[in-house]
């Protein structure tokens, strides 16, 4: 949801003669017909099976066949490895203007020929990260327009905590929790998501998580809550605190909405330097973070965040610039004027 998300953030910030047209290679794709915008699901190649330089060559036929349908003045691409079947696009349509949303983090020694790919785009596009200055990837030095961090809201759009909890259907004033972490059995205690759980009720903590915890297997334990809702952030004051892996969305989203947080990074990610993110955030005292959680070292670390999680993430006022979606849609639409 990362991608559509960010590209989102930047639609709903567009004026009104800007008409934006998504089209997805993520499952997640219709929930962008839900904020009204028109929106095509393009299978990724392990969706379809097809071998690499298959999969480019239909990338690229689909890709044409909707730019010529629509005649779009400016593509905005979000993500990290550019696909090799835009310059093929980009032959067949001179005219338009093409934009790399590339956000930073990368860690360090990986990656460097995908940059190489910013020559296919008119402008390169960074979305801030409140994690910079510990940044240690390739991405640092490169060259780009760089933006505050983004998220979908602004923090005045969120629901006040008695709606937002009346909407996810739990109780008005229990503690309340939410468990962001991956795929994971929620009722064994070996696994992130278990202990995590685990913990929590140890301290008297309801749980709400995911929907993608449930993923591998296990019954659903009659004190979790699962959520669905999207975007999920605008119910973030409804929590007291959360365990949430430090991808770029949920980082953001937490800290600049104040919701006392364990990070606990996704070491597997191919490029995403989570653990740097949370790093950085521990560091600061703005959150705790831990890179295998355990009943026995998670909670006292949310015990603490229970206790004094409000005064610590209010410190992210000295590190956050606000948003940046405005500021980075004004960007792409001066290229189409």
């Amino acid at each position: 949801m990362g991608h559509l998300t960010r590209l989102l953030a930047y639609a709903l910030r567009t004026g009104a003669d800007v008409a934006p047209y998504f089209v997805s290679l993520s499952q997640a794709a219709p929930v962008v017909s839900t904020f009204g915008y028109p929106c095509e699901y393009l299978p990724s190649m392990t969706a379809t099976g097809l071998a690499p330089g298959r999969w480019h060559a239909y990338f690229a036929e689909c890709m044409a066949q909707v730019m010529d349908r629509i005649r779009p003045a400016v593509v905005v691409f979000d993500g990290t490895w550019p696909y090799e079947g835009i310059p093929a696009v980009q032959e067949t349509f001179p005219e338009v203007r093409w934009v790399w949303s590339r956000r930073g983090m990368w860690k360090p020694g990986q990656g460097a020929d995908r940059l190489e790919k910013a020559a296919w785009f008119d402008l390169v596009l960074e979305p801030g990260d409140l994690a910079s200055p510990a940044d240690r990837g390739v991405t640092g030095k490169a060259a780009a327009e760089r933006v505050g961090p983004i998220t979908l809201l602004d923090t005045d759009e969120l629901d006040v905590r008695d709606k937002a909890r009346a909407a996810l259907g739990v109780e008005p004033d229990a503690p309340l929790a939410l468990v962001s972490l991956g795929a994971g059995n929620i009722n064994d205690t070996s696994d992130d998501v278990g202990a995590s759980i685990a913990a929590l009720r140890n301290l008297g903590v309801q749980v709400c998580i995911t929907k993608p915890e449930i993923a591998a297997g296990g019954g659903v334990h009659s004190g979790v809550h699962v959520v669905r809702a999207y975007p999920l952030s605008r119910y973030y004051r409804a929590f007291d605190v959360a365990v949430s892996a430090s991808g770029y969305n949920s980082f953001h989203e937490l800290l600049r909405f104040g919701v006392p947080t364990l990070f606990v990074p996704n070491l597997q990610t191919a490029l995403d330097d989570q653990r740097a993110r949370a790093g950085f955030a521990a560091e600061k005292g703005l959150a705790h973070q831990v890179t295998t959680v355990t009943v026995e070292s998670a909670e006292p670390l949310l015990a603490d965040l229970l206790a004094r999680g409000t005064e610590m993430v209010s410190q992210v006022a000295q590190f956050d610039p606000g948003n940046g979606a405005a500021d980075a849609a004004m960007r792409i639409t001066d290229l189409i004027r």
